[in-house]
């Protein structure tokens, strides 16, 4: 095992854990990000596939849900750059912990991807019915201006 010698060497070393340490610290807390996404989107589904889509509060909350995903990857990307400016490589603990976020990761992906297919299920099935409600409105609109102008 090699010990630091000099003060420069420890404060490298100091820097180097310091640094991995707060990337860790932020992919930790944006996987319960990621968690925290992934349930709601999951309730989403379960509403969507009962065709239960009237709730403006959820897509506000996954408004604000994907924002904090977005928040999170910016800490993420700020501590990964300050981490990876010091050419150090990454200890086994971190290197697990990357393995389990990029998992969370795929994760939130396939739900996300799962939603959207469900979403357009949805708009397929209900176009023809609003394309006919639309055009009766509009014949009835212009049969009621045509019985004005009688």
């Amino acid at each position: 095992m090699h010990l630091p010698t000099n003060q420069h060497e420890m404060t490298a070393s100091n820097s180097e854990s310091s640094s991995e340490k707060r990337l860790s610290t932020c992919i930790e807390e944006q996987s319960i990000v990621f968690d925290g996404a992934v349930l709601l989107i999951e309730r989403l589904e379960k509403a969507a596939n009962r065709r239960e889509l009237g709730d403006p509060d959820s897509v506000v909350q996954l408004q604000k849900s994907l924002e904090q995903v977005v928040l999170a990857q910016n800490k993420v990307s700020t501590a990964y750059a300050q981490f990876s400016s010091l050419k150090s490589s990454a200890s086994t603990s971190l290197r697990s912990g990357l393995a389990r976020h990029e998992q969370k990761l795929k994760t939130l992906v396939d739900r996300i991807n799962a939603l959207q297919n469900i979403f357009e299920t949805v708009r397929n099935e209900m176009s023809p019915k609003v394309e006919n409600d639309i055009l009766r409105r509009s014949m009835q609109t212009a049969y009621q201006k045509s019985l004005k102008s009688v």
